[in-house]
């Protein structure tokens, strides 16, 4: 007989009668000390309830580029951001700064259990963190937040609380880089309005010594001068000669001090527009998430199944008795049969 026929005896269901059979008694133990074993731990297991948030993180572009630049190819604040929003919404749920908040907020803690004048405290919170809260991008571009905790409502605080603080920090991130452009935008805005309100007293000045425009006054007095001296008008071509040298002396700067008003006015208009759009960024908050689903309190745990660990025990514990019984029957079978 080879090993495959002695495989197929040793599993087939008439030797299996024939071992529960030989070992009822045994069987029926194990199996009430399993029923009543398995029974305890199934109903003793701690309850574990799940709440989950699905949100979008929304285009990261600024609200002035959006909104005051008309710039057509803005995404615009409606739009979903994508992949690369996704994964800057992810680094910040992963951050410190999430764990702490929460850990504050919920006193996690006391809520866990934990010690703190124990050992390693932050480690066994950071542990319990991991294992019962996660953040996964979906293949929708979306991002899941999932809580598991003992008690229902706390789950679903917790999983809403980060989705609200996430925007919250991601806010604040970008708001700490804005206000610092803001600052230098600002002082280049009003530099450059002081220094063409200087410009534009310069030029007051310089048109109250009769210098009003250079090339215009220059050929009115050239004509006014030769008239006078055609009809022999001395004390008026006197008085014109004054004008060209107030004209020559101070025309070079008028006209020096207006190129420059104009160009300066030109870039002040610029920076009036950055630094609008600058001071936008830096006071106005425009949640960047869209929440697709809020956690709500679960109405039922999440696991343990306890049925399936019931019956998974029960059926584990009798498939490993007929194994070992087996075993021991073959092994007495093969004892036997070398002691003849």
């Amino acid at each position: 007989m080879d090993t495959n026929q002695k495989d197929s005896q040793l599993f087939s269901s008439a030797w299996i009668l024939e071992l529960y059979k030989a070992n009822r008694n045994l069987i029926h133990v194990i199996t009430a000390i399993s029923v009543v074993v398995f029974l305890v731990i199934a109903l003793i297991l701690p309850s574990e309830y799940r709440a989950t948030v699905i949100l979008f993180p929304a285009s990261n572009e600024s609200a002035s580029h959006t909104l005051l630049s008309g710039n057509e190819s803005s995404k615009g604040l409606s739009r979903f951001g994508e992949t690369e929003e996704v994964e800057y919404f992810l680094q910040v749920l992963y951050s410190d700064q999430i764990k702490e908040y929460i850990t504050h907020q919920f006193d996690l803690f006391n809520h866990y259990n934990i010690d703190t004048t124990s050992s390693y405290p932050k480690t066994k919170l950071t542990n319990k963190w991991e294992n019962n809260i996660s953040f996964r991008k979906t293949e929708f571009l979306s991002i899941e937040i999932e809580v598991f905790d003992k008690d229902p409502v706390y789950a679903a605080k917790i999983a809403n609380t980060i989705a609200d603080y996430s925007d919250t920090l991601y806010n604040k991130i970008k708001h700490e880089r804005a206000k610092k452009a803001f600052e230098i935008v600002k002082k280049e805005y009003f530099d450059a309005i002081n220094d063409v309100q200087k410009m534009q007293d310069s030029l007051q000045k310089l048109r109250e010594l009769g210098v009003v425009n250079y090339e215009a006054q220059s050929e009115v007095y050239s004509d006014a001068y030769a008239q006078a001296l055609a009809k022999g008008n001395k004390d008026g071509a006197k008085a014109i000669e004054e004008k060209f040298k107030i004209l020559a002396q101070y025309g070079g700067t008028y006209q020096m001090f207006d190129e420059i008003l104009t160009n300066e006015s030109k870039r002040l208009s610029e920076l009036k527009q950055k630094y609008i759009e600058a001071k936008v960024d830096a006071e106005q908050y425009i949640p960047y998430k869209f929440i697709v689903s809020r956690a709500e309190v679960p109405e039922k745990a999440y696991y343990p199944i306890r049925w399936l660990v019931f019956l998974g025990g029960v059926l584990s514990t009798l498939i490993l008795t007929f194994f070992i019984l087996a075993f021991v029957s073959q092994k007495k079978k093969s004892e036997f049969k070398n002691e003849q």
